[in-house]
């Protein structure tokens, strides 16, 4: 997806924000927010939402929503004013979508005005721009965390690249632009909730690697129970049982696997699941070996 003109703007790191989500529900629509920093913040990881000087902006209606997520999407770029229309109406925008979209511009200016942030939506001849750097938009935050991530693990520091994962993930508050369904916004919510999947396989990858499979096992059920098809995971999951002295347990659990795959898609399981069992039925040192889900990771 792209906007119609853009421009780049820089990252400020001095004015870096972090939004610290928790809740017992991973998936919780109403989880507690902690706020630090005096900048607004833009949430995309979760229903669309703003932080601004301490508190939460109401942002009535999903139309106002999905400009908000069109916006922080791009944000420090201009978007096109014809690209703004397609996100919020769709390939059938009324007559009077321009002024449509005057009008919700208009209000969230005076809503940040309000908050004390003026000035963050500019305007010039090729559309609109949300003027905040990188890092002040919680999927661009998520992204980034990855992209240092990928650098510590690369310098071999596997503890650190873990702690910036899980940072990264604790930014979710529940599927990526929950409540919008505009073809422009789900494609780019789409990409981020397998991203938000695909990091928590390679964190409990490494994780698995530290030797801390007691400590993930609680949390590798869960989502492996949400993810029954997800191989990668379920591959991650029966390690950690059997490395927890829980070998029953891990060949109950693969067995179950080969039940769904079998009824519910027609499949077997790929191979790499099969030999995961003729291993834990042989008990081979191998599975102990703290490189062992690296090295034999189904590929993501």
């Amino acid at each position: 997806m792209k906007p119609r003109s853009v421009a780049s703007t820089g990252c400020n790191q001095a004015d870096m924000a972090i939004l610290l989500c928790r809740s017992s529900d991973h998936q919780g629509s109403s989880m507690q927010l902690e706020w630090f920093g005096t900048g607004p913040f833009f949430g995309l990881l979760g229903t669309p939402e703003i932080l601004a000087a301490g508190r939460r902006i109401n942002i009535a209606g999903v139309r106002q929503q999905t400009l908000v997520a069109m916006l922080s999407l791009y944000a420090g770029n201009t978007v096109g004013a014809s690209w703004l229309i397609e996100g919020v109406w769709g390939g059938r925008p009324p007559a009077t979508a321009d002024a449509q979209l005057r009008i919700c511009v208009s209000r969230l200016r005076r809503q940040l005005a309000e908050a004390g942030m003026p000035g963050l939506i500019s305007t010039d001849s090729r559309g609109y721009r949300l003027a905040v750097p990188r890092d002040r938009v919680d999927a661009h935050r998520f992204t980034d965390l990855l992209a240092t991530s990928r650098k510590a693990e690369a310098e071999g520091d596997c503890v650190e690249a873990v702690r910036l994962l899980r940072t990264a993930l604790g930014l979710w508050r529940g599927p990526a632009a929950g409540g919008l369904t505009s073809p422009l916004v789900r494609a780019a919510a789409e990409r981020l909730d397998e991203e938000r999947m695909g990091t928590f396989e390679h964190c409990f990858g490494l994780e698995l690697r530290l030797g801390r499979h007691h400590q993930i096992l609680p949390e590798l059920m869960a989502h492996a129970n949400e993810s029954p098809f997800r191989e990668r995971l379920q591959f991650q999951l029966i390690t950690a049982l059997y490395r927890s002295g829980r070998q029953v347990d891990a060949l109950r659990a693969y067995r179950e696997i080969r039940r769904k795959f079998a009824e519910e898609i027609g499949i077997e399981p790929s191979q790499f699941l099969r030999t995961l069992e003729r291993k834990i039925l042989a008990q081979s040192p191998e599975l102990n070996s703290r490189t062992y889900v690296q090295d034999t990771m189904i590929p993501a």
